[in-house]
Protein backbone atom coordinates (compact mmCIF):
# COMPACT_ATOMS: atom_id res chain seq x y z
CA UNK A 1 0.00 0.00 0.00
CA UNK A 2 1.78 3.15 -1.23
CA UNK A 3 1.60 6.29 0.85
CA UNK A 4 1.41 9.86 -0.39
CA UNK A 5 2.97 12.71 1.55
CA UNK A 6 2.77 16.44 0.93
CA UNK A 7 4.31 19.15 3.08
CA UNK A 8 3.35 22.72 3.89
CA UNK A 9 6.63 24.26 5.02
CA UNK A 10 6.54 27.58 6.89
CA UNK A 11 9.88 29.38 6.85
CA UNK A 12 10.37 32.50 8.95
CA UNK A 13 12.14 35.04 6.74
CA UNK A 14 15.11 36.83 8.26
CA UNK A 15 14.01 40.42 7.72
CA UNK A 16 14.80 43.12 10.28
CA UNK A 17 11.16 44.15 10.71
CA UNK A 18 7.81 42.37 10.54
CA UNK A 19 5.75 41.87 7.39
CA UNK A 20 3.32 44.77 7.83
CA UNK A 21 4.84 47.00 10.54
CA UNK A 22 8.21 48.29 11.77
CA UNK A 23 8.37 46.09 14.90
CA UNK A 24 11.62 44.12 15.15
CA UNK A 25 11.69 40.41 14.33
CA UNK A 26 14.59 39.98 16.77
CA UNK A 27 12.45 39.28 19.83
CA UNK A 28 13.65 35.83 20.92
CA UNK A 29 15.20 36.98 24.20
CA UNK A 30 12.71 39.78 24.91
CA UNK A 31 9.94 39.86 27.47
CA UNK A 32 6.65 38.48 26.07
CA UNK A 33 4.42 40.95 24.21
CA UNK A 34 7.00 43.77 24.25
CA UNK A 35 7.86 43.82 20.51
CA UNK A 36 4.34 44.70 19.40
CA UNK A 37 2.31 47.58 17.99
CA UNK A 38 -1.37 48.17 17.07
CA UNK A 39 -0.79 46.67 13.58
CA UNK A 40 0.65 43.31 14.66
CA UNK A 41 -1.81 43.18 17.55
CA UNK A 42 -4.64 43.56 15.04
CA UNK A 43 -6.25 46.61 16.63
CA UNK A 44 -8.98 48.23 14.50
CA UNK A 45 -8.21 51.38 12.51
CA UNK A 46 -4.52 50.68 11.87
CA UNK A 47 -3.36 49.93 8.32
CA UNK A 48 -0.64 47.43 7.30
CA UNK A 49 2.32 48.49 5.14
CA UNK A 50 4.09 45.76 3.13
CA UNK A 51 7.78 44.99 3.79
CA UNK A 52 9.54 45.08 0.38
CA UNK A 53 12.47 42.94 1.59
CA UNK A 54 10.09 40.08 2.39
CA UNK A 55 8.78 40.12 -1.19
CA UNK A 56 12.35 40.08 -2.56
CA UNK A 57 13.28 37.18 -0.27
CA UNK A 58 10.30 35.19 -1.51
CA UNK A 59 11.19 35.88 -5.16
CA UNK A 60 14.72 34.58 -4.43
CA UNK A 61 13.21 31.47 -2.91
CA UNK A 62 10.97 30.94 -5.92
CA UNK A 63 13.87 31.30 -8.36
CA UNK A 64 16.01 28.87 -6.35
CA UNK A 65 13.31 26.20 -6.66
CA UNK A 66 12.65 26.73 -10.38
CA UNK A 67 9.27 28.42 -9.88
CA UNK A 68 7.37 30.75 -12.18
CA UNK A 69 7.20 34.25 -10.69
CA UNK A 70 3.79 35.91 -11.01
CA UNK A 71 3.67 39.36 -12.60
CA UNK A 72 0.91 40.33 -10.18
CA UNK A 73 -0.05 39.08 -6.74
CA UNK A 74 -2.15 40.23 -3.82
CA UNK A 75 -3.07 39.44 -0.22
CA UNK A 76 -6.25 37.92 1.15
CA UNK A 77 -7.79 37.51 4.57
CA UNK A 78 -8.01 33.94 5.81
CA UNK A 79 -10.72 33.88 8.46
CA UNK A 80 -10.39 31.63 11.49
CA UNK A 81 -11.03 31.97 15.21
CA UNK A 82 -8.07 31.02 17.37
CA UNK A 83 -6.27 32.87 20.19
CA UNK A 84 -3.01 33.21 18.23
CA UNK A 85 -4.65 35.64 15.76
CA UNK A 86 -6.36 38.45 17.67
CA UNK A 87 -8.10 40.04 14.67
CA UNK A 88 -9.62 36.65 13.75
CA UNK A 89 -8.09 36.57 10.29
CA UNK A 90 -4.62 36.01 8.89
CA UNK A 91 -3.21 38.12 6.06
CA UNK A 92 -1.94 35.63 3.50
CA UNK A 93 -1.86 34.91 -0.22
CA UNK A 94 -4.29 32.41 -1.69
CA UNK A 95 -5.60 33.16 -5.18
CA UNK A 96 -2.36 34.37 -6.80
CA UNK A 97 0.81 33.44 -4.89
CA UNK A 98 4.13 35.04 -5.84
CA UNK A 99 5.77 31.76 -6.96
CA UNK A 100 4.20 28.65 -8.53
CA UNK A 101 5.02 25.36 -10.28
CA UNK A 102 8.57 24.68 -9.11
CA UNK A 103 10.42 21.47 -8.31
CA UNK A 104 13.18 19.99 -6.22
CA UNK A 105 14.93 16.63 -6.65
CA UNK A 106 15.63 14.16 -3.86
CA UNK A 107 17.78 11.37 -5.31
CA UNK A 108 15.79 10.23 -8.38
CA UNK A 109 12.43 11.61 -7.26
CA UNK A 110 11.16 14.95 -8.55
CA UNK A 111 8.97 16.64 -5.95
CA UNK A 112 6.75 19.28 -7.46
CA UNK A 113 6.28 22.58 -5.66
CA UNK A 114 2.73 23.81 -6.04
CA UNK A 115 3.20 27.31 -4.65
CA UNK A 116 5.28 29.58 -2.42
CA UNK A 117 3.49 32.54 -0.86
CA UNK A 118 3.86 35.18 1.85
CA UNK A 119 1.85 35.39 5.03
CA UNK A 120 2.09 36.78 8.55
CA UNK A 121 3.10 34.56 11.45
CA UNK A 122 0.52 34.09 14.22
CA UNK A 123 1.38 34.68 17.86
CA UNK A 124 3.08 32.02 19.96
CA UNK A 125 0.86 29.87 22.13
CA UNK A 126 2.47 28.71 25.39
CA UNK A 127 0.95 25.64 27.01
CA UNK A 128 1.46 26.34 30.70
CA UNK A 129 2.14 23.44 33.06
CA UNK A 130 1.76 20.76 30.43
CA UNK A 131 1.28 19.91 26.77
CA UNK A 132 -1.56 20.70 24.39
CA UNK A 133 -3.52 17.73 25.74
CA UNK A 134 -2.83 18.21 29.47
CA UNK A 135 -2.50 21.97 30.06
CA UNK A 136 -5.10 23.76 32.17
CA UNK A 137 -4.65 27.08 30.40
CA UNK A 138 -2.61 28.75 27.66
CA UNK A 139 -0.62 31.98 27.43
CA UNK A 140 -0.15 34.11 24.32
CA UNK A 141 3.06 35.89 23.30
CA UNK A 142 2.50 38.33 20.41
CA UNK A 143 6.20 39.11 19.87
CA UNK A 144 6.17 36.65 16.97
CA UNK A 145 2.88 37.86 15.51
CA UNK A 146 3.32 39.53 12.14
CA UNK A 147 6.78 38.13 11.39
CA UNK A 148 7.06 37.30 7.67
CA UNK A 149 6.54 33.66 6.73
CA UNK A 150 7.18 32.03 3.38
CA UNK A 151 4.92 29.01 2.96
CA UNK A 152 6.12 26.39 0.48
CA UNK A 153 3.48 23.82 -0.49
CA UNK A 154 4.49 20.60 -2.24
CA UNK A 155 2.37 18.24 -4.27
CA UNK A 156 1.86 14.79 -2.64
CA UNK A 157 4.95 13.40 -4.41
CA UNK A 158 6.96 12.42 -1.31
CA UNK A 159 7.21 8.65 -1.03
CA UNK A 160 8.38 8.07 2.55
CA UNK A 161 8.92 9.79 5.92
CA UNK A 162 12.70 9.54 5.33
CA UNK A 163 12.35 11.34 1.99
CA UNK A 164 10.34 14.08 3.71
CA UNK A 165 13.23 14.65 6.10
CA UNK A 166 15.77 14.74 3.26
CA UNK A 167 13.60 17.28 1.44
CA UNK A 168 13.47 19.55 4.50
CA UNK A 169 17.24 19.33 4.97
CA UNK A 170 17.81 20.28 1.33
CA UNK A 171 15.35 23.18 1.46
CA UNK A 172 16.91 24.42 4.70
CA UNK A 173 20.35 24.35 3.09
CA UNK A 174 19.18 26.35 0.05
CA UNK A 175 17.52 28.96 2.30
CA UNK A 176 20.72 29.20 4.34
CA UNK A 177 22.76 29.87 1.17
CA UNK A 178 20.25 32.48 0.05
CA UNK A 179 20.68 34.20 3.43
CA UNK A 180 16.92 34.61 3.84
CA UNK A 181 16.40 32.71 7.08
CA UNK A 182 18.20 32.11 10.35
CA UNK A 183 18.01 28.49 11.55
CA UNK A 184 19.03 29.55 15.07
CA UNK A 185 15.83 31.55 15.58
CA UNK A 186 12.90 30.00 17.41
CA UNK A 187 10.56 28.04 15.10
CA UNK A 188 12.49 29.13 11.99
CA UNK A 189 10.87 26.26 10.07
CA UNK A 190 7.55 24.68 11.01
CA UNK A 191 5.82 21.97 9.04
CA UNK A 192 2.24 20.84 8.45
CA UNK A 193 2.49 17.33 7.00
CA UNK A 194 -0.29 15.68 4.99
CA UNK A 195 -0.28 11.90 4.61
CA UNK A 196 -2.67 9.36 3.13
CA UNK A 197 -2.31 5.63 2.60
CA UNK A 198 -5.82 4.58 1.67
CA UNK A 199 -8.55 7.19 1.50
CA UNK A 200 -8.76 10.57 3.22
CA UNK A 201 -5.58 12.47 4.00
CA UNK A 202 -4.64 13.43 7.54
CA UNK A 203 -2.80 16.63 8.45
CA UNK A 204 -0.26 16.71 11.29
CA UNK A 205 -0.04 20.31 12.42
CA UNK A 206 2.88 22.50 13.54
CA UNK A 207 5.79 20.06 13.71
CA UNK A 208 9.17 21.57 14.56
CA UNK A 209 12.41 19.73 13.87
CA UNK A 210 13.15 17.61 10.81
CA UNK A 211 13.61 14.45 12.90
CA UNK A 212 10.19 15.00 14.45
CA UNK A 213 8.61 15.33 11.00
CA UNK A 214 10.01 11.93 10.05
CA UNK A 215 8.85 10.37 13.33
CA UNK A 216 5.36 11.88 13.10
CA UNK A 217 4.89 10.63 9.54
CA UNK A 218 6.28 7.18 10.42
CA UNK A 219 3.81 6.84 13.29
CA UNK A 220 0.91 8.04 11.15
CA UNK A 221 1.85 5.64 8.33
CA UNK A 222 1.74 2.70 10.74
CA UNK A 223 -1.53 3.92 12.32
CA UNK A 224 -3.30 4.36 8.99
CA UNK A 225 -2.17 1.01 7.61
CA UNK A 226 -3.32 -0.65 10.83
CA UNK A 227 -6.75 0.94 10.50
CA UNK A 228 -7.02 -0.21 6.89
CA UNK A 229 -6.23 -3.79 7.88
CA UNK A 230 -9.06 -3.61 10.44
CA UNK A 231 -11.41 -2.15 7.81
CA UNK A 232 -11.76 1.09 9.80
CA UNK A 233 -12.42 4.34 7.98
CA UNK A 234 -9.65 6.93 7.98
CA UNK A 235 -11.26 10.33 8.46
CA UNK A 236 -10.04 13.69 7.22
CA UNK A 237 -8.75 15.37 10.36
CA UNK A 238 -6.01 17.49 11.92
CA UNK A 239 -3.71 15.74 14.39
CA UNK A 240 -1.03 16.82 16.86
CA UNK A 241 2.39 15.17 17.23
CA UNK A 242 3.53 14.74 20.84
CA UNK A 243 7.34 14.98 20.96
CA UNK A 244 7.45 13.04 24.25
CA UNK A 245 5.30 10.04 23.34
CA UNK A 246 6.22 10.17 19.60
CA UNK A 247 2.53 9.65 18.80
CA UNK A 248 -0.13 11.66 16.97
CA UNK A 249 -3.49 12.48 18.56
CA UNK A 250 -6.69 13.88 17.04
CA UNK A 251 -7.24 17.64 17.45
CA UNK A 252 -10.22 18.47 15.23
CA UNK A 253 -11.91 17.63 11.95
CA UNK A 254 -9.90 19.00 9.06
CA UNK A 255 -11.23 22.20 7.51
CA UNK A 256 -11.69 22.60 3.77
CA UNK A 257 -10.34 25.67 1.96
CA UNK A 258 -13.82 27.13 1.53
CA UNK A 259 -14.27 27.06 5.32
CA UNK A 260 -11.74 29.90 5.65
CA UNK A 261 -13.82 32.39 3.61
CA UNK A 262 -10.89 34.00 1.77
CA UNK A 263 -11.54 37.59 0.70
CA UNK A 264 -9.27 40.18 -0.94
CA UNK A 265 -7.60 42.39 1.69
CA UNK A 266 -8.68 45.98 0.90
CA UNK A 267 -5.92 47.54 3.07
CA UNK A 268 -3.09 46.25 0.86
CA UNK A 269 -2.46 47.11 -2.80
CA UNK A 270 -1.79 44.80 -5.74
CA UNK A 271 1.87 43.71 -5.92
CA UNK A 272 3.38 44.37 -9.36
CA UNK A 273 6.48 42.29 -10.06
CA UNK A 274 8.11 43.38 -13.31
CA UNK A 275 10.72 41.32 -15.15
CA UNK A 276 13.53 43.83 -14.53
CA UNK A 277 13.05 43.50 -10.78
CA UNK A 278 13.14 39.69 -11.03
CA UNK A 279 16.28 39.76 -13.20
CA UNK A 280 18.03 42.10 -10.75
CA UNK A 281 17.23 39.74 -7.88
CA UNK A 282 18.35 36.73 -9.94
CA UNK A 283 21.72 38.33 -10.73
CA UNK A 284 22.38 38.91 -7.01
CA UNK A 285 21.77 35.29 -5.98
CA UNK A 286 24.72 33.26 -4.66
CA UNK A 287 25.98 29.91 -5.91
CA UNK A 288 23.50 27.35 -4.55
CA UNK A 289 24.47 24.14 -2.70
CA UNK A 290 24.07 21.57 -5.48
CA UNK A 291 26.22 23.48 -7.98
CA UNK A 292 28.74 24.45 -5.32
CA UNK A 293 29.24 20.83 -4.25
CA UNK A 294 29.78 19.75 -7.87
CA UNK A 295 32.26 22.57 -8.46
CA UNK A 296 34.21 21.92 -5.28
CA UNK A 297 34.53 18.18 -5.98
CA UNK A 298 35.98 18.97 -9.42
CA UNK A 299 38.07 22.01 -8.51
CA UNK A 300 39.70 20.53 -5.41
CA UNK A 301 39.77 16.84 -6.47
CA UNK A 302 37.90 15.67 -3.39
CA UNK A 303 35.22 12.97 -3.23
CA UNK A 304 31.72 14.11 -4.16
CA UNK A 305 30.51 12.74 -0.82
CA UNK A 306 33.00 14.92 1.07
CA UNK A 307 32.04 17.96 -1.00
CA UNK A 308 28.35 17.33 -0.23
CA UNK A 309 29.02 17.07 3.52
CA UNK A 310 30.99 20.32 3.54
CA UNK A 311 28.47 22.22 1.42
CA UNK A 312 25.27 20.94 3.05
CA UNK A 313 26.60 21.42 6.58
CA UNK A 314 26.13 25.13 5.91
CA UNK A 315 27.27 28.04 3.84
CA UNK A 316 29.59 29.20 6.62
CA UNK A 317 31.23 25.75 6.80
CA UNK A 318 31.83 25.68 3.02
CA UNK A 319 33.16 29.26 3.11
CA UNK A 320 35.54 28.23 5.91
CA UNK A 321 36.80 25.29 3.80
CA UNK A 322 37.50 27.44 0.76
CA UNK A 323 39.20 30.10 2.91
CA UNK A 324 41.48 27.39 4.31
CA UNK A 325 42.41 26.23 0.79
CA UNK A 326 43.57 29.77 -0.04
CA UNK A 327 45.97 29.60 2.92
CA UNK A 328 47.15 25.99 2.47
CA UNK A 329 46.55 24.11 -0.78
CA UNK A 330 45.90 20.70 0.75
CA UNK A 331 42.16 20.20 0.14
CA UNK A 332 42.02 16.46 0.88
CA UNK A 333 43.75 16.82 4.24
CA UNK A 334 41.68 19.86 5.19
CA UNK A 335 38.39 18.18 4.18
CA UNK A 336 39.34 15.04 6.15
CA UNK A 337 39.95 16.94 9.38
CA UNK A 338 36.98 19.27 8.91
CA UNK A 339 34.48 16.46 8.24
CA UNK A 340 35.71 13.76 10.61
CA UNK A 341 36.90 15.77 13.60
CA UNK A 342 36.17 19.51 13.49
CA UNK A 343 32.49 18.93 12.65
CA UNK A 344 32.14 16.36 15.45
CA UNK A 345 33.54 18.79 18.00
CA UNK A 346 31.25 21.59 16.77
CA UNK A 347 28.20 19.30 16.88
CA UNK A 348 29.07 18.22 20.40
CA UNK A 349 29.02 21.90 21.40
CA UNK A 350 25.88 22.56 19.28
CA UNK A 351 27.79 25.29 17.41
CA UNK A 352 28.06 26.43 13.83
CA UNK A 353 31.56 27.24 12.61
CA UNK A 354 30.60 30.93 12.28
CA UNK A 355 29.60 31.07 15.97
CA UNK A 356 32.61 29.15 17.27
CA UNK A 357 36.06 30.28 18.43
CA UNK A 358 37.76 28.50 15.53
CA UNK A 359 39.47 30.76 12.97
CA UNK A 360 40.90 29.90 9.56
CA UNK A 361 44.47 30.85 10.59
CA UNK A 362 44.38 28.74 13.75
CA UNK A 363 42.90 25.75 11.92
CA UNK A 364 45.63 25.93 9.27
CA UNK A 365 48.18 26.11 12.10
CA UNK A 366 46.63 22.88 13.45
CA UNK A 367 46.79 21.14 10.04
CA UNK A 368 50.45 22.13 9.64
CA UNK A 369 51.35 20.55 12.99
CA UNK A 370 50.15 17.20 11.63
CA UNK A 371 51.52 17.77 8.14
CA UNK A 372 55.02 18.53 9.53
CA UNK A 373 54.88 15.50 11.89
CA UNK A 374 55.13 17.79 14.89
CA UNK A 375 52.24 15.82 16.39
CA UNK A 376 50.75 12.43 15.54
CA UNK A 377 47.28 12.03 14.06
CA UNK A 378 46.18 10.29 17.25
CA UNK A 379 47.33 13.29 19.27
CA UNK A 380 45.60 15.58 16.76
CA UNK A 381 42.26 13.86 17.32
CA UNK A 382 42.46 14.77 21.01
CA UNK A 383 44.04 18.19 20.48
CA UNK A 384 41.26 19.38 18.16
CA UNK A 385 38.71 19.00 20.98
CA UNK A 386 40.71 21.36 23.21
CA UNK A 387 41.33 23.68 20.26
CA UNK A 388 37.59 23.98 19.44
CA UNK A 389 36.75 24.52 23.12
CA UNK A 390 39.27 27.29 23.69
CA UNK A 391 40.10 28.72 20.26
CA UNK A 392 43.70 28.99 21.47
CA UNK A 393 46.77 28.56 19.29
CA UNK A 394 47.27 24.82 18.57
CA UNK A 395 51.06 25.33 18.87
CA UNK A 396 50.57 26.91 22.27
CA UNK A 397 48.32 24.04 23.36
CA UNK A 398 50.92 21.48 22.28
CA UNK A 399 53.63 23.31 24.23
CA UNK A 400 51.39 23.54 27.29
CA UNK A 401 50.51 19.84 27.15
CA UNK A 402 54.15 18.85 26.61
CA UNK A 403 55.29 20.61 29.80
CA UNK A 404 52.56 18.77 31.74
CA UNK A 405 53.34 15.33 30.28
CA UNK A 406 55.86 12.84 31.67
CA UNK A 407 58.43 11.34 29.27
CA UNK A 408 56.98 8.34 27.43
CA UNK A 409 59.66 5.96 28.79
CA UNK A 410 58.68 6.90 32.33
CA UNK A 411 54.97 6.40 31.63
CA UNK A 412 55.58 2.96 30.09
CA UNK A 413 57.83 1.90 32.96
CA UNK A 414 55.10 2.82 35.48
CA UNK A 415 52.50 0.85 33.45
CA UNK A 416 54.77 -2.24 33.50
CA UNK A 417 55.27 -1.94 37.28
CA UNK A 418 51.47 -1.70 37.73
CA UNK A 419 50.76 -4.59 35.31
CA UNK A 420 53.61 -7.16 35.71
CA UNK A 421 51.44 -10.11 34.58
CA UNK A 422 50.61 -8.40 31.27
CA UNK A 423 54.31 -7.65 30.68
CA UNK A 424 55.22 -11.29 31.38
CA UNK A 425 52.61 -12.43 28.83
CA UNK A 426 54.00 -9.87 26.36
CA UNK A 427 57.44 -11.46 26.83
CA UNK A 428 55.89 -14.78 25.78
CA UNK A 429 54.66 -13.16 22.56
CA UNK A 430 50.96 -12.84 23.37
CA UNK A 431 49.39 -10.16 21.10
CA UNK A 432 46.51 -9.56 23.53
CA UNK A 433 49.00 -8.53 26.24
CA UNK A 434 50.69 -6.08 23.85
CA UNK A 435 47.37 -4.47 22.92
CA UNK A 436 46.48 -4.25 26.61
CA UNK A 437 49.73 -2.42 27.43
CA UNK A 438 49.38 -0.07 24.46
CA UNK A 439 45.84 0.81 25.61
CA UNK A 440 47.04 1.52 29.14
CA UNK A 441 49.80 3.83 27.88
CA UNK A 442 47.43 5.68 25.53
CA UNK A 443 44.98 6.27 28.38
CA UNK A 444 47.80 7.49 30.61
CA UNK A 445 48.98 9.98 27.97
CA UNK A 446 45.52 11.14 26.95
CA UNK A 447 45.94 9.29 23.60
CA UNK A 448 48.72 11.72 22.71
CA UNK A 449 51.45 9.12 22.11
CA UNK A 450 52.18 7.16 18.95
CA UNK A 451 51.40 3.39 19.22
CA UNK A 452 54.42 2.59 17.00
CA UNK A 453 56.71 4.44 19.42
CA UNK A 454 55.13 2.59 22.37
CA UNK A 455 55.85 -0.77 20.69
CA UNK A 456 59.45 0.25 19.95
CA UNK A 457 60.05 1.20 23.62
CA UNK A 458 58.45 -2.05 24.86
CA UNK A 459 60.62 -4.09 22.48
CA UNK A 460 63.78 -2.26 23.64
CA UNK A 461 62.81 -3.07 27.22
CA UNK A 462 62.57 -6.75 26.24
CA UNK A 463 66.09 -6.65 24.82
CA UNK A 464 67.38 -5.22 28.08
Amino acid sequence: MAIKIGLEIHCRLNTKSKLFCSCSTNSQEKEPNKETCPICLGLPGYKPLLNKSAVEYLIKMGLAFNCNISEESYFSRKTYFYPDMSKNFQITQYEIPIATNGNIHINDNEIRIKRIHLEEDPARIVYANGSISTTKYVLIDYNRAGAPLAELVTEPDIKSPKEARLLLEKISSVLDYLGIYDPSKEASIRVDANISSDGERVEIKNITGFENVEKALSYEEIRQKGMSRMNKKIERETRHFDETTKMTTAMRKKEYEEDYGYIFDPDLPLINIDKNWVEKIKSSMPELPEKRAQRMATQYSIDQYDANVIVYTGRDFADFFESCIKKLNKPKEISKWMINYLLKSLNWRSERISNSKVTVDRFIEFIELIDNNTITERFGKELIKEFVDSGDSPKGLVGKISTQTKPLNEVINNIIIENPKAFDEFKLGKKEALQFLIGKVLNATGKRSDPKEIVNILNSMLEK
